[in-house]
């Protein structure tokens, strides 16, 4: 019950600030808040939030209002988040929480890529902490989640016309790296992203992967692939960012899938998979997916307060997520990429 409560102090204490920091990234400090709290460290939140606080920004006050006749209006600019947030937080005190979620994950399915994932990110932990207790503080940060998904929705270049049905390793391993001559990185991962609409060859890759599997075990192939994509291609800090987020974004689908009929996981599974391979795809360089013949062995405590003492928020949220993942599929990557990728990520001072 006090691990509950605390979740409630943090969602008040976040409550007045915005999705961006000072610095110009994404607030994490409600999703590595979570994940601490999941891997039973409710004694490091508040000391882990001084040490992160300093980069916050006030939410925005909205200018317009978003209607249910118009949403597809507002699909994709930025700077409607806080008409987003009204918008779903007046969806959840009208309907139940499990209904919004339901509805809104297949309708945003195909911007998954949003913010580099951060919104079905952001999404998944706050579908997690309902899971545990429904309040009104956890419905509000679905909200929230949710407005992050869909102010900054991005839709990837798709093309149904080549249905390979791969294994995950197998459709990884199919995917073309963007020529180095061709990459369109102007300071943001997204930038990257909407790069890809240039690149012919990408529009097939989400017919590539199988998706006639049972769902768990989809994200399962998905997130050792994509970890072994981070232990292969991971090369200092910005890559570990962005391969870190081809692991943490499918794995979110584990809180929101279950909401969804058996087509819909499908089609949100798919976009998943499209989504991590945009990541591949314009940030990539190797196609092997082999373990490294040596790999350094941390205990699952080890592993949880190495990332507390680093403060990098992917740091916290990927070793939370790789442990999760261990427990429905005990592959040797993922203790080896959360450890791999943390020496390459910025300490938080």
């Amino acid at each position: 019950m006090e691990e509950e409560d605390t979740m409630e102090k943090v969602l008040e204490y976040l409550e007045p600030f915005g999705p961006d920091l000072k610095n110009g990234l994404s607030n994490h400090a409600p999703m590595a808040c979570e994940a601490l709290l999941t891997m039973g460290k409710r004694e490091s939140i508040f000391p882990w939030l001084e040490r992160y606080g300093n980069q916050f920004l006030e939410k925005k006050k909205p200018r317009n209002k978003i209607y249910s006749g118009d949403w597809k209006d507002f699909l994709g600019i930025p700077d409607t988040y806080p008409e987003w947030e009204n918008f779903f937080n007046s969806e959840l005190e009208e309907g139940s929480w499990q209904k919004t979620i339901s509805e809104w994950a297949v309708k945003l399915a195909p911007g998954i890529c949003a913010d580099a994932t951060h919104g079905v990110i952001r999404t998944g932990h706050a579908v997690r902490s309902l899971t545990r207790k429904e309040s009104r503080r956890r419905k509000r940060e679905l909200a929230s989640g949710l407005a992050v998904w869909a102010s900054t929705y991005l839709e990837l270049p798709t093309s149904f016309d080549s249905l390979l049905g791969l294994q995950p390793v197998d459709a990884i391993q199919k995917v073309d790296f963007i020529p180095e001559e061709s990459r369109n990185f102007s300071g943001t991962i997204v930038s990257s992203l909407q790069g890809l609409g240039d690149y012919d060859h990408f529009s097939p890759v989400i017919g590539y992967l199988n998706v006639s599997k049972r769902p768990e075990e989809i994200i399962s192939g998905l997130s050792e692939g994509f970890s072994r994509v981070v232990l292969n291609n991971v090369e200092d800090n910005l890559s570990a960012i962005v391969f870190i987020h081809s692991v943490t974004s499918v794995s979110a689908l584990r809180s929101i899938l279950p909401f969804l009929n058996e087509h819909e996981k499908k089609s949100v599974l798919r976009y998943s998979w499209q989504s991590g391979a945009a990541l591949f795809s314009a940030f990539g360089k190797k196609l092997n997916l082999e373990l490294p013949e040596k790999i350094e062995k941390e205990s699952r405590e080890e592993m949880i307060n190495g990332a507390i003492e680093h403060g990098d928020e992917h740091a916290i949220k990927f070793t939370e997520v790789c442990l999760k993942e261990y427990e429905f599929n005990p592959s040797p990557a993922y203790y080896a990429a959360a450890s791999f990728a943390r020496k390459f990520l910025e300490p938080l001072s």
